[in-house]
């Protein structure tokens, strides 16, 4: 049996690493998937967003004469609970409305990236244990007019990376009982022949230390079933001409030698 539970630690040692690496790269994905899911929602709420203040810029006014601008601020934070503040920002990053009673004064100190720096339409970024997704406003010749930039706290996007990792361990588990269980029947089955033989020469094995360092009975060692595969006979055939051939090099003389 010794060579049977030797095998299935191995088989259950590699299950494990493998396991244990389609757990880790499942997560990763789904942590990396899950942040592309959160962007593309943010960004399609922030262009929403901006619709109305874009309306007002295309007519020539300016962010900070939008009379419903809270409002519209408070509408879209209640879309989603999870939204910790909207804010809108003109052209120079400077916060002009906000729904945080004491918001930062620009944007750089927001997010660490000025307005300037952004030219896209749509822009998505990560910091500060956040994220931050924003839509540009335009001036009607296309210059910068400002935007509304969504934070957004990660710690629901984590919470759902940890509950997919406890579902992924916990089937990785019973995958691990599984192969553990069905393994050990196939393995039993298969190895039948190659362990009865590695018993049979482990007992012969056995036997034969008995009758060198113990003086067991010549008769039990002798007996054919005791040895089936001849493997004492022959190391006790080996042993004596070892020691015939030390006793013949002590008798000789070194001169002869």
């Amino acid at each position: 049996m010794a060579l049977f539970w030797r095998v299935w630690t191995a088989v259950l040692a590699v299950a494990l690493c493998v396991l244990a690496l389609f757990v880790g790269l499942a997560t990763l994905q789904f942590g990396s998937i899950n942040a592309s899911l959160v962007s593309e929602r943010l960004q399609v709420l922030a262009e929403r967003t901006a619709s109305p203040f874009a309306a007002a810029v295309r007519i020539g006014l300016p962010l900070s004469n939008v009379r419903n601008a809270p409002g519209l601020l408070e509408r879209a934070r209640q879309t989603d609970d999870v939204i910790e503040a909207l804010h809108v920002y003109d052209q120079a990053g400077r916060i002009v409305f906000s729904t945080l009673k004491q918001p930062p004064a620009t944007l750089d100190q927001l997010t660490g990236v000025s307005a300037r720096s952004l030219d896209e339409r749509l822009w998505f970024r990560e910091g500060q244990g956040r994220f931050f997704s924003g839509a540009a406003i335009r001036s009607p010749n296309g210059a910068a007019a400002g935007g509304v930039v969504i934070v957004y706290p990660d710690t629901a996007a984590g919470t759902q990376v940890r509950a997919m990792l406890a579902e992924l361990s916990m089937a990785a588990l019973g995958v691990l009982l599984m192969v553990a269980a069905l393994g050990a029947v196939l393995m039993r089955l298969g190895l039948a022949q190659p362990i009865r033989r590695f018993e049979e020469v482990d007992r012969a094995v056995e036997a034969f230390e008995r009758d060198a360092w113990r003086s067991a009975a010549a008769a039990d060692i002798n007996d054919g079933a005791a040895d089936p595969t001849g493997l004492v006979r022959r190391l006790r055939a080996a042993e004596q001409r070892y020691r015939e051939t030390g006793a013949l090099l002590h008798s000789t003389p070194s001169g002869e030698a």
